[in-house]
């Protein structure tokens, strides 16, 4: 093959890979797109879909704060959300992480204004059996809520067998509040220990 040939060939080799990496990048756009059209469509962040005790909760002490969701996220949050959880809200997390028989909801609430910044990650739980909910407010910040959200996942996904000797997790399910901006991404854990919560950083 003699140069021109093979300079041609390069170049046909170079503009197939840029259009396969547009495409990429677009069907990766939709996907996180099509996300956020179910979260709206569906109503996911809807606090009309948690147990009624935990609306009057939030209505009586948390005024002034609403649930996060996918509108409200940066695009690599929305993004990274999208791969994870896109049928699920990024606000709302429901699992058993302290009872296998109860289930408790973790909410990750920011301001009702946009232009504030800062959010509230707290756990509604109740005893087997009953309506009522306390609540537990695992962290707090002034940061931007935008690079956040939260999902369930299993504990057997998140620990192996070092880690649940390391960290002694109780309940059936962990909540991973997730951090991702266009230069970081960092996942914590946070499970249950028997009294208390506990967090730690795992990648999964």
């Amino acid at each position: 093959m003699d140069f021109a040939s093979l300079r041609a060939s390069n170049a046909r080799y170079a503009l197939v890979l840029s259009l396969l990496s547009g495409l990429s990048f677009f069907q990766h756009a939709s996907f996180a797109g099509a996300a956020v059209d179910a979260d709206d469509a569906l109503g996911l962040c809807q606090i009309e879909t948690l147990p009624k005790d935990i609306r009057a909760t939030l209505e009586r002490r948390f005024y002034g704060w609403k649930v996060q969701d996918s509108s409200n996220l940066l695009p690599k949050a929305r993004q990274k959300w999208a791969a994870i959880a896109p049928l699920a809200c990024p606000g709302i997390a429901a699992g058993h992480y302290e009872d296998s028989r109860s289930v408790s909801y973790a909410l990750l609430l920011v301001p009702v204004d946009r232009s504030a910044n800062g959010y509230k990650f707290v756990v509604f739980s109740a005893p087997s059996g009953q309506s009522f909910y306390g609540f537990k407010v695992l962290d707090q910040s002034a940061l931007n809520a935008s690079a956040f959200f939260i999902h369930a996942v299993a504990v057997d996904r998140v620990f192996d067998s070092d880690l649940k000797k390391k960290f002694r997790p109780k309940g059936g399910d962990a909540v991973l509040l997730a951090f991702v901006d266009d230069k970081t991404s960092t996942p914590n854990v946070f499970y249950w220990k028997g009294d208390s919560y506990d967090h730690a950083q795992i990648d999964f």
